[in-house]
């Protein structure tokens, strides 16, 4: 039989190990493969935010620059362009039984992945299906991407395609943060690359 301060200790590091994990109960677990050249990109995108404007039309943020980095805007100079990630999701439909197609082939929202350089940008594109775990207004939104599909869009000249046609595999839980992701969502606009 477990004794109370056995339980109570072991309940001490589940927690411990809780708000360790990049904010208690929220996470980010991203894959980048490529099915022509094997390359695989596993992002570690700890900062992390949505919005939403109703169910059905949710806007997730996630980067590994930290808030920091990204509360002031980017310049172009060797200290004001950070090197990192960032990962915009915007789901335009909820899927529902027998309202809506409820598979991985459907799509039901757009992907932007933009990878930051010094002197080298690129922004891969494209969409999936997003099946929610909770819902848009409960302060917490998770959900799993199986079958997403990326590819180059824009970069700048020096930016090199190690990537190629990309699958996307992904899970989350995150946070409303409003105002954290009116940043994330300016900083991504004032960064993008023209189109090729």
């Amino acid at each position: 039989m477990t004794s109370p301060a056995k339980t109570t200790f072991a309940a001490f590091l589940m927690l411990a190990l809780c708000w360790s994990l990049a904010g208690c109960g929220t996470y980010a677990n991203i894959t980048l493969e490529s099915p022509l050249s094997g390359a695989t990109l596993l992002p570690r995108l700890t900062t992390a935010a949505y919005t939403f404007s109703d169910e059905n039309t949710v806007d997730i943020y996630l980067s590994d620059l930290s808030p920091a980095q990204l509360g002031v805007p980017f310049d172009d100079s060797a200290s004001g362009w950070p090197t990192g990630q960032m990962m915009h999701i915007h789901m335009f439909i909820r899927p529902s039984p027998g309202k809506t197609p409820i598979e991985p082939q459907s799509s039901n929202c757009t992907i932007r992945h933009m990878i930051l350089a010094p002197g080298a940008t690129g922004l891969y594109g494209g969409g999936g299906f997003l099946l929610p775990s909770s819902s848009a207004t409960s302060g917490t939104f998770g959900g799993s991407i199986s079958a997403g599909t990326l590819r180059l869009q824009a970069a700048s000249d020096n930016f090199n395609d190690a990537l190629g046609p990309t699958a996307l595999r992904a899970s989350f839980k995150v946070k409303e943060n409003r105002e954290l992701a009116a940043t994330m969502s300016r900083r991504f606009e004032e960064t993008m690359p023209r189109p090729e």
